[in-house]
């Protein structure tokens, strides 16, 4: 990875304008960056290509499909394949996430302050946890980042340097006092303090463990989050987004009525929904007309997000709730209390019985769109069971991402 020599433009969001204090704003130096710019600089970094990032799990794993006119690799590499290492579909949200993890490094060389420290780990590992989703066996390159000098580290090396992160952010929070010497967005509202920053932080931490098969400590850490089964779903850390100059709106966002829709979601998702179910209404608009495109076809548009700026989610309760049934799942357990506390806060009655697949036909449709059935599916080794439309042409469901061919040029 070529470590760039200047952190990424930062996005002037309000809440740190007054500490920019740059001799030149849209490109500062890295000797000239203060704390509260490079935490700036980070959250605003996350967005970046999460447009991408979700357009892309999102269709390999057949949840929607993105008709682009202008760009075919979206229903061609993608769905088809190959994938290209040196395209712009596998290296732009590595990329990213690359420049956000040396966003956090520069915050660690910056401050020895435990709360800088709590957020740089806990944002790395959440960076660096979005690469390994993509990557998946070809693995993710981890500390020190020596360029092209470093190799991938295994998908399992990853996997345990991420918890190490967290586990050492979350150490670093309980010694940080009782607030950060920084802001944070609106994104992060309620858990902007190193207390609740924690909760944020175990939330991820439980993620990893489920991801991980580490049923017990992903307990431990739910049980540590912000996890409340009688709570509001929807509570959680989200990317946040706003009109202001320098500042971004929500790339996913589509008018679902507009004359056209690019993202849409796979037919499937109709037709494996139960009746009535608010969580299929709420985040999908049926069209009149049918988007027929490159042999395959869509009147599902989807309506996640009502409005340009509207928020994206990071981390949110009802998907907690639903972790912790899979580790009870895991544990030889059904799962049921908690898959039925999700489902009484949508109007639903209760499910018959619980396990692993009542949990993904529930996962399926509480966290539509937010980056999780493609890698739910493919831990299990169901990626087999995803629609495959145009299997007449060879289409095929891959389970990783190459690593972009920059990472790897000359070895």
């Amino acid at each position: 990875m070529k470590l760039l020599k200047y952190i990424l433009p930062l996005y002037l969001i309000a809440l740190g304008c007054e500490d920019l204090n740059f001799p030149d704003p849209n490109s500062p130096s890295t000797a000239s960056a203060t704390v509260q710019s490079l935490v700036t600089g980070a959250e605003a970094g996350m967005r970046g290509s999460l447009s991408n990032y979700l357009i892309g799990v999102s269709s390999v794993g057949r949840e929607a499909y993105h008709f682009e006119p202008a760009d075919p690799r979206y229903t061609g590499e993608l769905i088809h394949g190959p994938l290209d290492p040196g395209g712009f579909v596998v290296y732009s949200s590595w990329n990213s996430r690359y420049r956000v993890i040396k966003n956090c490094q520069l915050l660690l060389e910056k401050s020895d302050d435990k709360g800088v420290e709590g957020f740089a780990k806990t944002i790395e590992a959440y960076q660096l946890l979005l690469a390994l989703n993509m990557q998946n066996n070809n693995g993710v390159k981890i500390a020190p980042y020596n360029g092209l000098d470093s190799d991938p580290a295994s998908k399992s090396a990853a996997f345990t340097e991420i918890a190490r992160l967290l586990d050492d952010a979350s150490s670093a929070l309980d010694a940080a006092g009782a607030s950060f010497g920084f802001k944070l967005s609106s994104g992060f509202s309620g858990f902007d303090t190193p207390a609740t920053f924690k909760k944020f932080n175990r939330a991820l931490a439980g993620r990893v463990a489920v991801y991980m098969g580490q049923w017990d400590k992903a307990l431990t850490a739910l049980g540590q989050s912000f996890m409340d089964a009688n709570g509001d779903m929807d509570l959680g850390v989200y990317h946040v987004f706003g009109s202001g100059q320098g500042d971004a709106s929500n790339g996913m966002y589509e008018n679902p009525n507009a004359s056209y829709v690019r993202t849409m979601a796979h037919m499937s998702y109709k037709t494996d929904a139960e009746a009535g179910d608010p969580r299929y209404t709420s985040k999908i608009v049926e069209r009149a007309d049918t988007t027929v495109y490159d042999g395959l076809q869509s009147n599902l548009a989807v309506s996640v997000w009502g409005g340009a700026y509207d928020p994206v989610a990071i981390v949110r309760n009802e998907e907690l709730v639903l972790l912790k049934a899979e580790a009870n799942i895991g544990k030889g357990g059904d799962g049921l209390t908690e898959i039925n506390a999700v489902r009484s806060a949508h109007g639903l009655a209760d499910a018959a019985s619980g396990g692993l697949d009542q949990l993904l036909h529930e996962k399926r449709y509480s966290l539509f769109m937010e980056g999780h059935r493609w890698v739910d599916m493919r831990r299990y080794g169901k990626t087999g069971s995803l629609p495959n439309d145009r299997s007449s042409r060879g289409d095929q469901v891959f389970d990783s991402f190459p690593i972009p061919e920059a990472e790897t040029k000359g070895k």
